[in-house]
């Protein structure tokens, strides 16, 4: 008795302050998505990898329009002999020359256009990396949370059957104690009591693990002020099919997207090495102003002169250049491209078959637990009524402590059958949403 009374002395202090460490913050699976989205680390970092791919389409959308160039150099150009006739550009002069130019390239082989596509797919590819590292965080954080749920529904039985198995133990003594049982009875029902502590200190250790777990996932720090909350229910709804699972999966599965993008990739650059071969028409127009200062004046039969002159004209013109070998360069490029092209088909075609197998998989995962919920619902209604009845036919004196500790056994057993079937549909589904591509949170 004494020792019953200190046990339960602690029961109730773990209890209060377990309440008194959570009265802070409830946190639903809901908020640990958004909180996990929001902080994850790698997350953030595709984030600023997607802006970069932004950047990059705007320097490839620059190729588009003209470039202007400009320049201006002075030079001092100083004779050391003079022999025959003399050619002025060649005396002692400064020379002062400025420039402006614009260029607009008016073909290159559709090399700028598939540069600027190129671009714009290398975004998408980088969006579809970052929606499958998402996709993949979200699982983790459901499948983690929904563990700690079962941890706390453990932590729960665990100690509903120490409690049992206390008031067993209680029983077993008195009895004893009369010569109406024989005393392995009682060693029986502290046998069994003894295991029951066991397990509930395994799964308040259970529960502390699965709290790190989805702390370090939502990249949070550890907080015993913060307790979990399911608001979802435990509804089993209508069993899904595997054709529609699949056809959303191909259309939506970001690895599969990836890949697809990465074979438009492909295509693009080997419509740019080919481009190579093709000719480059460009436009330009520039203006140009040179002065020329002589140090010495001339001298003709009329006399000296100054020589002193600047020049400032305007040019234009259309330019074509033609590249017509290089060896094979372009077009081994061009193969590389092809072979990559086919490399990411095959990639693309083991990517359907594991998503395939897995939405198979989940979906004989889902309808098995589904069944398990069912019988073990109705298993732990019968146990719970097998453990009452049991419970009074010791007391009426019609019954054993060993029939007592084996009804305890059976409903101990129903009852972590019934949470292990709800974590196996729960953990099924976020397999399914994970292989179908996803991303909103589970409604039952």
């Amino acid at each position: 008795m004494k020792y019953f009374i200190h046990y339960i002395t602690l029961v109730l202090v773990l209890i209060l302050a377990y309440s008194s460490g959570f009265a802070g913050q409830t946190m639903t699976l809901s908020q640990c998505l958004e909180t996990g989205i929001k902080n994850n680390p790698s997350l953030n970092a595709s984030r600023f990898s997607l802006t970069a791919a932004g950047h990059d389409i705007k320097a490839a959308r620059a190729d588009f329009l003209p470039s202007i160039s400009s320049s201006y150099s002075v030079n001092r150009l100083a004779s050391l002999s003079e022999k025959g006739p003399v050619e002025t550009d060649y005396l002692d002069q400064d020379i002062r020359t400025f420039n402006i130019k614009l260029t607009q390239i008016l073909y290159a082989g559709s090399r700028i256009v598939n540069t600027y596509e190129k671009a714009k797919i290398r975004e998408q590819v980088v969006r579809a990396e970052m929606d499958l590292e998402k996709l993949e965080l979200i699982y983790n954080i459901e499948t983690t949370f929904y563990k700690l749920m079962k941890a706390k529904e453990d932590v729960i039985t665990a100690e509903e059957s120490v409690n049992r198995l206390m008031e067993s133990v209680k029983s077993a003594r008195a009895f004893f104690q009369k010569e109406l049982v024989p005393y392995v009875d009682v060693l029986q029902a502290s046998v069994d009591l003894a295991d029951a502590k066991d397990q509930l200190g395994v799964a308040a250790n259970n529960v502390n693990r699965e709290r790190v777990a989805l702390f370090s996932l939502m990249d949070q720090p550890m907080d015993s002020g913060i307790r979990f909350f399911n608001e979802l229910n435990h509804t089993v709804k209508e069993e899904l099919f595997f054709e529609p699972s699949l056809q959303y999966a191909f259309k939506n599965r970001p690895d599969i997207k990836s890949l697809e993008y990465q074979l438009d990739i492909a295509k693009k650059e080997a419509k740019i090495a080919m481009g190579k071969y093709l000719p480059v028409v460009r436009f330009d127009i520039g203006y140009y102003d040179q002065d020329k200062d002589y140090e010495n004046q001339g001298t003709s039969f009329t006399g000296s002169y100054d020589r002193d002159q600047r020049n400032r004209y305007w040019s234009t013109g259309i330019y074509a250049t033609w590249d017509m070998f290089d060896g094979g360069r372009a077009w081994y490029g061009k193969e590389k491209y092809t072979s990559e092209a086919g490399k990411l088909k095959a990639l693309i075609k083991q990517a359907q078959n594991m998503i395939s197998t897995g939405i198979r998989k989940a979906l004989y995962s889902m309808s098995e637990a589904r069944q398990r919920i069912t019988s073990s619902a109705d298993a732990l209604i019968a146990a719970r009524e097998y453990y009452t009845r049991e419970e009074k036919r010791l007391r009426a004196g019609i019954s054993t402590i060993p029939s007592l500790l084996d009804a305890q056994g059976r409903l101990l057993r129903a009852q972590t059958n019934k949470t292990r079937a709800i974590l196996d549909y729960q953990v099924a589904k976020s397999e399914l949403k994970l292989m179908k591509g996803e991303k909103k949170v589970q409604e039952g």
